[in-house]
């Protein structure tokens, strides 16, 4: 018996010391504790946070944000921290005090804040590519972009690719990623010494380094957006990356955590501060039992950091002057909104109608940076709702073209375009292309082919990307810059509000330019995509072959409508079995192109344009273009000669071809296409279904349809 006991006693000890030991492993020694910012806008003073919930405190400012950190990591002393701050772009650029300072200021502040490293943001190049090399090549903070690669510097390494961090004997790497559609997000002649790269493979390449050089965690610092972790292959999109902080990335969708650890995006211009804290146990980082977290930052609640505190007023104490000047006051609040019109934006337009004379005006919502409150308003409340230097300017457009432009603000593709001079009826439920009803111009319809004068800026008109119809713009006029002429015109005015119609007159709410009619008129709803907009004069079969008429149609209005020499169009463009065209209305046309794309333009060599013919020839089924603007000759199945419909074929000439935004490169799906896509492309048309349907109507359905082959 007391044998017995004393095995048990023995037993239970050991249990003990096996339990304390395991109990042990599971608590940290270390903490990764990972801060950070995203859209900073260079806002360096806390400001009123534009929620619900902390409408009358104070929020962010540069000095509070290094408060709370400090104050968090005192308060995190039960194991040792490793604290890092990064910041995901989009923070030297939006303040007054940073177009005043081309953006010094703010990253005089960043680098006072110890940030170890910063993505670079699509608003970064706004002071142009030569200051932002000053900003990177001066090393006093890592600027991070591994898709980047700088075409003047003599090696392209301008910008690091990534950054390996030292905190007590741990490497932790960080992986810079930049916008990989930069073209569309800043003004283009600030990127064109910039090569961007393949997103997936970049980021593979800097992991991989990091790896080698003894990194223990890689983070990827994002600024091109939307890796939510609602997505499903980003362990294998990233198999490198342990942890993922970046723009626009929603409130995670799972409590479950693995790798990729994946962080909410803190609202801009440091409202909030993101956290995220990764547990050493047992000899490993433990991702599973990471936390993650933004919280607001309450200036209310937090004592400043006194050395920045004094340093950003002396950078007050240099701009304050000008900037605290009253140029008007606001009746009201105004809102602003990226996906729908706005009180903010219909100030904006109504301004840039008034000042240039023009009938209607457009500004992209993306650059409407703040809003106007009830009061007096400053020139500092100005440059923020507006901080990019843009001017305004002004061209004649036919009316297809403002439809276009109007119909891919409601696709959701982009940027909705706030308004003036125009009153749209349209149907959210339609298909994305086909979803305007009516456009009224002074209670007018929109005519298609007749001319407007139309107010945009010259960011707008420089995005080919976004808005490809202003680059066909006619009788274009610069009237200054933006900013100004807001703020000229607000004090001529002298008080402004958010209830003003576009004629000027007040109103007792807002007044609504776009009205969606959704399910509340099914008839009209179906009508719009029933309506015949016009009918060709015989049958256009869809036949298999390049001799279709129907694909040999669609290339023959892309190349006339673009001014090409030839024009290229798969076969399977258009559905199997699409029936032979009579009537064009919207359905019929939403049924044989399924795809919502643009057209573009590409200059090839003949030398291969002619290989490019000779691929198709041998593609397999379905691999097969129609084409217009030459006829070709075949001998024994194969390629003999090109007859250009004007002049003669030159292999040593350079030809402009007309082609839909989606043309496969080499080997897309099973077919064989000869590879196009080193070769420069421009954006000429934001809807090739739009484009065809306005080219028939135009013709009146009369276009002259050749043979391909002789």
């Amino acid at each position: 018996m007391i044998r017995n006991f004393t095995l048990l006693v023995v037993a239970l000890f050991f249990l003990m010391v096996f339990l304390i030991i395991q109990d042990q492993r599971s608590i940290p020694t270390r903490n990764l504790l990972i801060f950070y910012t995203s859209n900073l806008h260079a806002q360096l003073n806390p400001f009123s946070s534009d929620t619900m919930e902390g409408q009358t405190s104070k929020v962010g400012g540069i000095a509070f944000i290094r408060a709370f950190i400090d104050d968090f990591v005192r308060r995190f002393r039960m194991n040792q921290c490793l604290p890092i701050l990064l910041d995901t772009g989009d923070s030297l650029f939006g303040s007054p005090e940073a177009s005043l300072t081309m953006g010094e200021a703010p990253f005089d502040l960043m680098e006072k804040s110890d940030y170890d490293a910063m993505a670079i943001g699509n608003m970064e190049f706004e002071f142009g590519m030569d200051v932002l090399r000053k900003f990177a090549l001066s090393n006093r903070i890592p600027l991070l972009a591994c898709n980047y690669r700088d075409l003047k510097a003599p090696l392209g390494n301008t910008f690091l690719p990534s950054k390996l961090i030292e905190r007590e004997g741990f490497k932790i790497g960080v992986v810079g990623l930049g916008h990989a559609d930069l073209a569309r997000n800043t003004r283009l002649e600030n990127v064109v010494q910039i090569e961007i790269t393949d997103m997936k493979t970049s980021v593979q390449k800097a992991a991989v380094d990091l790896r080698t050089r003894g990194a223990e965690v890689v983070v990827l610092l994002s600024h091109h957006p939307g890796f939510s972790d609602s997505r499903k292959d980003l362990a294998e999109l990233f198999p490198e990356v342990d942890v993922i902080i970046g723009d626009l990335i929603s409130q995670p969708t799972s409590s479950i955590l693995g790798r990729p650890v994946v962080c909410q995006t803190p609202r801009a211009r440091g409202a909030e501060l993101g956290i995220v804290r990764i547990p050493y146990i047992g000899g490993e980082w433990s991702f599973k039992k990471a936390f993650r977290s933004v919280v607001t930052v309450d200036a209310g609640s937090i004592h400043p950091n006194p050395d920045l505190l004094s340093e950003i007023q002396k950078v007050e104490s240099r701009v304050d002057n000008l900037l605290e000047e009253v140029i008007a006051f606001s009746q009201g609040d105004f809102k602003r909104s990226f996906n729908s019109e706005s009180t903010m934006g219909n100030l904006i337009t109504d301004t840039m109608r008034k000042v240039t004379g023009s009938q209607i005006a457009f500004q992209n919502s993306g650059s409407i940076k703040s809003t106007f409150l009830e009061g007096p308003i400053s020139l500092r409340d100005l440059y923020e709702v507006l901080p990019f230097e843009n001017n305004i300017v002004s061209m004649n457009l036919f009316g297809w073209q403002i439809e276009n432009m109007v119909e891919d603000g409601l696709s959701a593709r982009g940027s909705f375009l706030q308004s003036s001079g125009i009153q749209c009826t349209y149907c959210s439920l339609n298909p994305p292309g086909f979803r305007v009803i009516q456009i009224g111009v002074n209670d007018e319809p929109l005519e298609a082919e007749n001319s407007y004068r139309v107010a945009v800026t010259d960011f707008m008109l420089q995005n080919s990307f976004s808005w490809p119809e202003l680059a066909q713009g006619r009788d274009i006029a610069i009237h200054g810059m933006l900013r100004e002429s807001l703020k000229q015109h607000f004090t001529d005015l002298g008080t402004i509000s958010p209830f003003l119609s576009q004629t000027g007159s007040q109103t007792n709410s807002f007044e609504q330019r776009f009205i969606d009619i959704q399910s509340e008129d099914e008839t009209l709803r179906k009508q719009a995509l029933l309506i015949e907009l016009a009918s060709i004069s015989e049958n256009v079969l869809h036949s298999p072959g390049i001799e279709s008429g129907y694909g040999k149609l669609i290339a023959e209005i892309l190349r006339a409508d673009t001014d090409s020499d030839f024009s290229l169009v798969p076969h399977n463009f258009l559905s199997p079995g699409t029936e032979p065209l009579k009537v064009v209305s919207p359905m019929r046309i939403l049924s044989d192109m399924k795809e919502y794309v643009p057209v573009q333009i590409v200059e090839i060599p003949g030398v291969t344009f002619k290989k490019v013919l000779e691929y198709s020839l041998v593609a397999s089924e379905g691999g097969v273009l129609c084409f217009a603007g030459l006829s070709i000759e075949l001998k024994d199945g194969k390629l003999n000669q090109i007859f250009p419909w004007e002049g003669d074929f030159d292999p040593t000439r350079t030809y402009k071809v007309a082609i839909p935004g989606n043309f496969p490169v080499s080997g897309a799906g099973t077919h064989k296409w000869y590879d196009i896509s080193n070769f420069k492309r421009k954006t000429v048309s934001s809807d090739l279904r739009r484009l065809f349907i306005n080219g028939i109507r135009r013709r009146q359905g009369k276009v002259e349809i050749r043979r391909a082959i002789y």
